[in-house]
Parts: C-alpha cells; structure tokens; sequence
C-alpha cells in the first residue's frame, strides 16, 4: 500500500495497510515486503508487523505504529531483510523526502553518482528517535540475495514476497521466546 495506514489484526483478513496491531496473544501480525523493509515490534501486551518502504517512511507509518504501544522504553524491535544501500537507487527527490525524515547519514552515492539509500537504517533512526533502542538488525539486502529473498527491483511485477511475521505467546508457552519473527 506504501501508506501510514495502520489496521487492527483480528482472524481472518484485516485489509490494506503498511502496518498491523495485535492485541491479543496467540495472534499474528504478518507483513509482506519484497524491498521494503519489514518490522516486527513486541512491547507489553501488543506486537506490531510494519511495512515500511520509502513512502511510509516519509508519511509516519512507523509514528503511527509506535503510538499503538503501551511505552517504547520497553519495546523490542526486529528490521528484516530488505534492500541494501548497495542497490538501492533513487531520485533526488525520494533521497531527500527520506533524508528530511531520517537524517543525512542514511543517503550515499553510488557508483553512477546518483542517491542510494539505507532503508533499513532511515527505519533504525526513526525508531531510535522514538525512543527505541533495543533493535536487532538482519541486514541482508534482498536483491543481492536471489537464492532466498525475493526483490521487486530484481525480478520486476514477478517478484514474490517475503512473509514477516511476530505473535505474543501465551503465558502457558513455557520456553517459547516473546518475540518471534520469520
């Protein structure tokens, strides 16, 4: 959607959005990225899967997301595997609409001497500037990787998508982490 369209998760389809909100244990949030960067959020008792492409960035999808948690102060977040500054490759107008939003130190210049941006870095700001800091970073650029990601900039309208998801688990879970994300 590239939005900051946030939905509500509840069995069965929740509707278009770049984020979504599970209140309740034993329910899924699921996102699916092919570029974008996915995000996975647990804080007391709710746990957020966020879609976030340079478009949700700069309109606030992971603003809106946040103000869904009881606190940030003891918020765990996961960044998957989405493009790399190696490959990402944009305009000076999507360059400096993410910059304006996440910091300079995310843009670089390519081998072309055009902008190339860290997505997964803009997300790593914006969550650090929430006042998350317990962030755990899978950084495997999905258009490098073709034997296990799928990328849209690689493989076009063909791509597939790569599936994130994170549940609470239920008090009666003995030995299962709190935070799970695929």
């Amino acid at each position: 959607v590239h939005s900051a369209r946030l939905r509500l998760a509840a069995p069965g389809c929740c509707g278009a959005g770049d984020a979504l909100v599970a209140r309740r244990e034993k329910l899924a949030a699921v996102v699916a990225t092919a570029d974008c960067v996915p995000v996975a959020i647990a804080a007391g008792d709710r746990v957020l899967a966020v879609h976030a492409g340079w478009r949700g960035l700069v309109a606030g999808i992971l603003a809106s997301a946040l103000r869904e948690l009881p606190a940030t102060a003891g918020a765990v977040a996961w960044i998957g595997p989405a493009i790399g500054p190696c490959c990402y490759e944009v305009g000076d107008a999507v360059a400096d609409a993410v910059c304006a939003v996440a910091g300079d130190d995310v843009r670089s210049t390519g081998a072309s001497g055009r902008p190339h941006l860290d997505l997964a870095a803009a997300v790593t700001a914006q969550l650090a500037a929430a006042g998350l800091s317990r962030v755990v970073r899978l950084d495997h650029c999905t258009r490098c990787r073709a034997d296990w990601l799928w990328s849209h900039r690689r493989d076009g309208a063909a791509a597939g998508r790569n599936l994130t998801l994170v549940w609470r688990r239920a008090p009666d879970d003995r030995g299962a982490a709190p935070l799970r994300a695929r």
